[in-house]
């Protein structure tokens, strides 16, 4: 899958002068990339760039250099930038590199699309062909996949609801415990206001009591004057009948 060149740049393209910093800077960064060295081809990629931003061959070995390093959605991005170009041969290396990439993330549609646009280029690529069949069969084995894959997220999405309720429960069980049992202080005072309420309604009844007991010595009372008038009464009328008159 990996084909991968540099370029050289030229000290006159189109007509135009380069700055003989561009061409130093791009040709350093080749013998880095050379070594295997990509963290000083980048640097010296980028270094490149600033110099002249419109040349698409210098982005072009900014991408393979990215590629090199693993960093395949960066990759993708700067061989776009670099297909501003009128090497159409060079155009079809950039798509068909940049579907490599794509392929790597997984982004099987995009790689598609790119290897097509390579083969249009050059119908003859065997590689190109050879990574669209490939990546069409990638694509199926996706779509099939994701279906369970969205059934498994259900699932790990619910064991982990689960297992957070399972942790909310014995805090909130302690909580509620704490709400339940009051402090030391607070049943001190809570015993204080008791034993007060105790002696009030004691007091209460015993008030009652006393009422209670004068009504009834007052009914007594009552009781015995009527009892007394009635017997004077009777005493009145036994005299009364013993007269002769």
């Amino acid at each position: 899958m990996k084909r991968v060149t540099v370029l050289m740049l030229m000290a006159v393209l189109s007509g135009t002068a380069w700055g003989d910093q561009a061409v130093s800077l791009n040709e350093k960064g080749n013998k880095a990339f050379g070594k295997k060295d990509f963290k000083a081809a980048l640097d010296y990629y980028r270094q490149a760039q600033v110099e002249r931003p419109e040349t698409p061959e210098i982005y072009y070995n900014h991408a393979n250099a990215l590629q090199e390093s693993g960093s395949y959605e960066e990759a993708a991005e700067q061989y776009t930038k670099a297909l501003n170009t009128n090497n159409v041969s060079l155009q079809a290396q950039i798509y068909y590199n940049a579907g490599n990439d794509y392929f790597r993330t997984e982004e099987f549609q995009r790689a598609i699309e790119s290897y097509q646009k390579a083969l249009e280029i050059d119908p003859d690529d065997l590689d190109a062909k050879f990574n669209l069949e490939l990546a069409r069969n990638r694509l199926k084995e996706q779509l099939q996949r994701q279906p369970q894959d969205k059934q498994q997220q259900q699932q790990q999405q619910e064991q982990q609801q689960q297992q957070q309720q399972q942790q909310q429960q014995p805090e909130e069980q302690k909580q509620q415990e704490g709400k339940k049992q009051p402090k030391p202080e607070e049943q001190d005072q809570l015993q204080n206001k008791q034993d007060e309420q105790k002696q009030q309604q004691q007091g209460k009844r015993d008030e009652m009591s006393k009422e209670d007991a004068m009504r009834i010595l007052n009914a007594l009372e009552d009781a015995d004057l009527e009892n007394l008038k009635e017997q004077k009464k009777q005493q009145a009328e036994g005299q009364g009948q013993g007269r002769d008159w």
